[in-house]
């Protein structure tokens, strides 16, 4: 057993093709630190069912972690960190996609300086609640960030492809979602490490409150709330950083500098998924909206 795992997370429910993506990339892109690849099954039956992921990565020996499909990634994580004995573990989500050479390396040597408790190829400072406010009008950071609460809201939902409420609708419908979801949350910056392609000890992980993180708000929370991964190493002396593919390790403060999530054309990026993706694909538009919300008024959209 090698010192670092590996967790690739593996859901039934997304079918063959976003794994056949991150297997491409993870033989296009050699990882440059010594590992063992951890397929993090999710809500598969049988082994009938696994075949064909093992069979495509029969080459590289993969470990096997199955989990039920009840709750969210983190959920998954927090069972496999419970299950392997590796002293640092490295979890990408089921849409990843890695797109630069030595990335694990790069993730490793940030973690090995000192007092750094995460290294993440992904942050931002996007908070729920502050999002909600300023759509009920209540003003706050984002109310520098966004030239109109319409333009917001439609915007938002052309990138949900959902239709567009009313106004009087839309506003009752978010002043609900705030009482009813905003307890844990946590104000504009809520800095976070995004919980995919991360680094930590599994010690210090299995050390956190993590709660049951069973519902999407759970797990929200549990990202970037009052109560966040983020801010529970940020109080013990051990912030996180995050990593672009030049090996520059930032600290939540100095996040926004780096070209990598939401920001110019996130060239510097060194592990993809599916909020990436939606980024680079964006109108111009919605390019701005979605890095006004990662990051306010440091927004530098592509």
């Amino acid at each position: 057993m090698t010192r670092t795992a590996l967790v690739h997370l593996v859901r039934h429910a997304n079918g063959p093709e976003p794994f056949e993506t991150f297997m491409a990339s993870y033989e296009r892109h050699p990882a440059t630190l010594e590992h063992d690849l951890v397929l993090l099954f999710k809500g598969f039956g049988n082994a009938s069912e696994r075949a064909p992921y093992l069979e495509r990565a029969a080459a590289h020996v993969p470990h096997v972690v199955e989990v039920s499909d009840d709750g969210f990634d983190l959920t998954a994580y927090f069972v496999a960190a419970t299950t392997l004995e590796h002293e640092r573990l490295c979890f990408l989500n089921s849409f990843s996609e890695i797109l630069a050479a030595g990335w694990l390396g790069l993730l490793g040597a940030a973690l090995d300086e000192r007092g750094v408790g995460a290294a993440g190829a992904t942050g931002s400072w996007n908070s729920h609640l502050s999002y909600r406010l300023y759509l009920l009008g209540l003003g706050g950071a984002y109310a520098r960030s966004f030239p109109s609460r319409r333009a917001a809201t439609v915007v938002m939902h052309e990138l949900s492809a959902t239709p567009v409420p009313g106004a009087v609708a839309g506003w009752l419908h978010t002043l609900q979602q705030t009482v009813l979801r905003s307890r844990g949350m946590t104000l504009f910056p809520a800095m976070h490490l995004r919980t995919n392609a991360v680094l930590v000890e599994r010690a210090l992980l299995l050390s956190l409150r993590s709660g049951r993180a069973r519902t999407k708000w759970a797990t929200y929370e549990l990202e970037s709330g009052r109560r966040s991964i983020t801010r529970q190493l940020i109080a013990r002396g051990r912030p996180p950083v995050m990593v672009d593919r030049h090996g520059v390790a930032r600290a939540p403060p100095d996040w926004h500098l780096g070209d990598v999530f939401c920001q110019s054309r996130q060239q510097d990026l060194i592990v993809g998924d599916n909020q990436t993706r939606r980024y680079a694909s964006a109108t111009r538009d919605q390019r701005a909206l979605l890095s006004a919300q990662a990051w306010g008024v440091h927004a530098r959209p592509g």
